[in-house]
């Protein structure tokens, strides 16, 4: 269903850069009818500021308005009223698989002895860790109907959607053992929901390239037109050839780097500084991507922020993805807060995103799909409450990882694509310290999901 136009409602997104900051601050609370038409926000007005059809642009002309007749009246359309809620601009996840969602049963089922179960099965004496995570999916690929992968990877696209997501980085395991076909079936799964969710596919060796084979296949699926080269250089034993062949192979086809890196607390097996050579080398400032990267939390204070200097200065964004990077980080005693300094590496002017990651699986047993959750989290772990650092928290899973996905701009401003999501709160300070949740999730301004919007709530603002 197309929408036109979105009435009373309450707007929020990330602080502005263009010289308006005070202006928008002034405007949160108020309500306004927003404008849709051709996929975009075609206007923003205080609610009751004029009728449909009237015209209230700059220069008194509704943008549209110049190319119907004289006296016309904008024609009626599809109205959706949201009694004094919040629209936010939709959600983007940054990183995230599908073909190892909702594997927790499977793992849960699997005898006794196997080398990794849920929460509260771990025979890890200090908790569940990455690598036996690793070992129990790849384990799970061999016994695993491939309907069940098939069906947890849609019921994923639905999970996303259904919290407001409709951009999503999707991370396609390439192994020998699966060859190409998890390809194939990614590829027809980001046809059939493109409607509703923008699918970007990254080709990633999960177990590694030393792997008989692996590297062929990596090449195969780039030559397939996958969209992102892929690495998990800290599987391999040799993590450093393993970063010159991804480089290689995606300055050969001229795509971007997305690395899972750095999962793990020792600070002096970073590959940081590595991964920053490559990218200047290749000249790929601002198409590289390392996600996890939960050294940073383990380390010296001025070696952090040496990190993220570097991170910046390299054009490298940075993903963290909290519910898997608390869950399998943070060992040792004392163990650490493993996620990687969400708020100090913004402050560094490094791009950040958060991320969803894995739901329900070895991974992430707590992952539930909501990006706006995980922002929480965040914020939780990073203590996050001060000043605009909800708003980065917010930038985090809307805006920024647009912007590392090559995305057009989105959100509730004239001019954007009209990706939104409709919050269950009056109260835009609640977004996202209080994870409120989706009522509505819009992409190009067709509604595509919703559920039953209850009486009209209270909450600051006329």
């Amino acid at each position: 269903m197309l929408i036109d136009r979105i009435t009373d409602a309450r707007l929020v997104g990330p602080t502005p850069t263009d010289g308006r900051a005070a202006e928008r601050r002034h405007d949160i609370g108020r309500r306004h009818d927003v404008v849709l038409g051709g996929g975009t926000v075609l206007a923003v007005r205080p609610t009751g500021a004029a009728q449909p059809g009237e015209a209230v642009g700059p220069g008194g002309v509704e943008p549209g308005d110049a190319v119907r007749p004289a006296g016309a009246r904008r024609p009626a359309g599809t109205t959706l009223p949201v009694q004094g809620r919040v629209v936010a601009p939709a959600f983007v996840d940054a990183h995230v698989h599908l073909d190892k969602a909702y594997l927790s049963a499977a793992v849960a089922a699997a005898p006794a002895g196997t080398p990794y179960a849920v929460a509260g099965r771990s025979p890890e004496p200090s908790g569940p860790r990455l690598d036996a995570a690793i070992a129990e999916v790849g384990r799970l690929r061999e016994t695993v109907p491939i309907e069940r992968i098939h069906a947890g990877a849609a019921l994923a696209i639905d999970t996303l959607v259904r919290h407001g997501t409709v951009a999503a980085r999707v991370h396609v395991e390439i192994d020998p053992v699966a060859g190409l076909d998890l390809v194939t079936f990614h590829q027809a799964l980001t046809a059939s929901v493109a409607d509703r969710c923008e699918v970007q596919l990254v080709a990633f060796p999960q177990r590694g390239l030393e792997r008989p084979g692996t590297r062929e296949l990596m090449a195969a699926a780039m030559a397939e037109g996958l969209d992102v080269v892929g690495g998990c250089p800290y599987v391999d034993q040799d993590p450093i050839a393993h970063l010159d062949a991804v480089f290689a192979l995606a300055e050969r086809h001229g795509r971007p780097v997305d690395l899972h890196l750095d999962f793990h607390d020792e600070p002096g097996r970073s590959l940081i500084e590595a991964v920053a050579e490559r990218t200047r080398a290749h000249g790929m400032a601002g198409r590289v991507t390392i996600g996890h990267v939960t050294t940073l939390a383990a380390m010296a204070p001025t070696a952090q922020a040496s990190a993220l200097d570097l991170l910046a200065d390299a054009g490298i964004a940075l993903v963290v993805l909290p519910a898997t990077d608390l869950y399998l980080g943070g060992h040792g005693e004392p163990g650490t807060r493993s996620l990687a300094p969400v708020d100090r590496a913004i402050q560094a002017g490094v791009r950040v995103a958060i991320a969803n990651n894995n739901l329900a699986n070895p991974f992430a047993p707590f992952g539930n799909g909501n990006l706006l959750q995980a922002a929480w989290l965040a914020g939780i772990t990073r203590r996050m409450a001060d000043d605009d650092q909800p708003g980065g928290l917010l930038a985090a899973v809307t805006t920024t990882p647009a912007a590392i996905l090559g995305l057009p701009e989105h959100g509730p401003q004239p001019g954007r694509a009209a990706h939104l999501a409709v919050l269950d709160t009056a109260d835009p300070a609640s977004v996202p310290l209080g994870a409120p949740a989706v009522l509505a999730t819009l992409r190009a301004g067709r509604l595509v999901h919703r559920v039953t919007v209850p009486e009209p709530v209270g909450g600051a603002g006329p």
